[in-house]
């Protein structure tokens, strides 16, 4: 596969983003799923993204975290695939962010969205092994949970409270569909 625009809301192929994923049952697919994810990815940047915005109704997605100088105590997770993935627990303890989505309006529009500090997840690898970690890290945390929503038909404007609407804002510089005038 190769480097995928992402699908959009509000185009006739976002329709996809609404929907329920379905199982993965073939492990093979789940590697070339995972495969075009990393590609597209690392591509538009970003970091992380879910099998629907590539117009693929399955569930898994992937996260990729690279701590910086400014954000030393960000876990190093690098391209870590998550299949079949269920929440099995979440804090009651928040926090509130700014999130955005290659999804939506090609990853211009950013919004407040209140998530979980930590959580605990169930989850195949990319060779059927299964997994139960706890994610302690709150972005880390919010970035996995932003990722299942899209398993589940959610992108994170729905997760917003309606009054926080009014202070969405709009990062035009960062159209991914210019990605290839920047290079």
């Amino acid at each position: 596969m190769a480097v995928i625009l992402p699908k959009q809301i509000g185009a006739p192929e976002g329709e996809l983003l609404f929907r329920t994923s379905d199982k993965i049952t073939d492990l093979k697919e789940a590697v070339k799923i995972v495969n075009a994810l990393k590609e597209t990815l690392d591509y538009y940047g970003g970091v992380g993204l879910a099998a629907p915005q590539i117009g693929i109704s399955k569930k898994v997605f992937i996260v990729h975290l690279q701590p910086t100088k400014d954000d030393s105590d960000l876990p190093d997770v690098r391209w870590k695939e998550y299949i079949n993935p269920e929440i099995l627990d979440v804090s009651s303890e928040n926090n509130v962010y700014a999130e955005g989505c290659l999804s939506v309006f090609y990853a211009t529009l950013y919004g407040e969205v209140i998530r979980p500090n930590f959580l605990k997840i169930k989850y195949l690898d990319i060779n059927g092994k299964e997994h139960i970690d706890d994610i302690y890290h709150p972005f880390h945390t919010r970035v996995v949970l932003h990722e299942n929503d899209h398993l589940n038909g959610k992108v994170f404007l729905q997760q917003m409270k309606p009054d926080d609407f009014a202070r969405l804002h709009w990062e035009k510089d960062l159209d991914i569909r210019n990605k290839s005038k920047m290079e």
